[in-house]
């Protein structure tokens, strides 16, 4: 009787708890004490959520001020001035989760150019990205040879810094009629984006400005001009350049342009006393390779009225 009333017992005792776990509010386990970075892009909708085990006295907060309370912060239509450190607490005042958000945009495809001049040395090529990332950015650069005989042979485009958006393409075929092809890939939270840009080496040279140039009045309303080559073209003897010399005074259409010469040195003559001038010089390749340079930094010279 006793062992039947036990059972009895039991089962009803078993049957109560039952039905009361059963009636119970389910909870979630909380989060431990997180921090973590969130990117986003500028514009977007952001949603910050935490738990606690239940939904009740969470709130969330920026640089101690309170945003919302509840487990879930919105944020509309994000912007640069989002960006910052957000902290959900407990209702006792702990902090259950720390948000560090981060905006910017997803890359878009790189805009490449490529220029030589240390030709036949080297070329460099450099890009820029509209609108700018913002966020931290890694640049996948490489560049190959087409060939149809033979797998490319694929080589880094090399950086003298992580940070650098210029590379250095070492060792290319001269007078070739097959390009290389320069892979430049944009990588960050966001997403990535490539630009694959074809370059044959005789196409792209472009030398650096001359160095040096200077004006001497000489007798007669003449100026004698001399310069030096860019200390960037490495072997002017045997891969020569050519110069272009701009005279101008006053205004933009007072100028004039003499040229090419194949030495580093003119006279200009039938000039007016009394006249200041500014003289700059460019270079180009010998062969009419590529382009020519940028012009020099102007020298500034006034002749003399006798």
């Amino acid at each position: 009787m006793f062992l039947k009333c036990s059972l009895r017992t039991f089962c009803m005792l078993t049957a109560f708890f039952s039905d009361a776990w059963s009636h119970e509010t389910p909870t979630e386990p909380p989060e431990p004490n997180s921090s973590k970075d969130l990117y986003a892009a500028i514009g977007s909708s952001v949603e910050l959520t935490c738990r606690d085990g239940t939904s009740e006295g969470l709130e969330w907060r920026q640089n101690g001020s309170i945003l919302v309370s509840g487990p879930v912060l919105h944020l509309q239509n994000t912007s640069l001035k989002d960006e910052g450190i957000y902290t959900c607490y407990s209702a006792n005042g702990d902090p259950v989760k720390t948000v560090h958000l981060k905006l910017g945009y997803a890359p878009s495809p790189p805009e490449v150019k490529c220029w030589a001049p240390s030709y036949p040395l080297n070329a460099l090529c450099s890009w820029t990205q509209s609108p700018d990332p913002i966020l931290p950015t890694h640049y996948i650069t490489t560049y190959w040879h087409v060939d149809d005989q033979q797998a490319p042979s694929v080589r880094s485009c090399q950086r003298l810094r992580e940070q650098d958006r210029q590379c250095v393409l070492e060792d290319e075929e001269l007078f070739s009629l097959i390009p290389y092809l320069v892979n430049i890939t944009a990588v960050n939270s966001l997403g990535s984006a490539t630009t694959i840009l074809p370059v044959l080496p005789d196409r792209i040279v472009k030398p650096d400005p001359p160095v040096n140039v200077k004006a001497t009045a000489l007798p007669g309303n003449k100026v004698h001009v001399q310069w030096s080559p860019p200390p960037t073209w490495p072997d002017p003897e045997n891969f020569s350049l050519k110069y272009n010399v701009h005279f101008y005074w006053g205004t933009a259409n007072l100028a004039s342009t003499m040229g090419p010469y194949e030495m580093d040195s003119m006279v200009w003559s039938g000039l007016v006393a009394g006249r200041t001038y500014r003289i700059r010089v460019s270079a180009m390749d010998a062969m009419g390779y590529g382009q020519s340079s940028e012009w020099s930094d102007p020298v500034t010279i006034t002749l003399t009225k006798s």
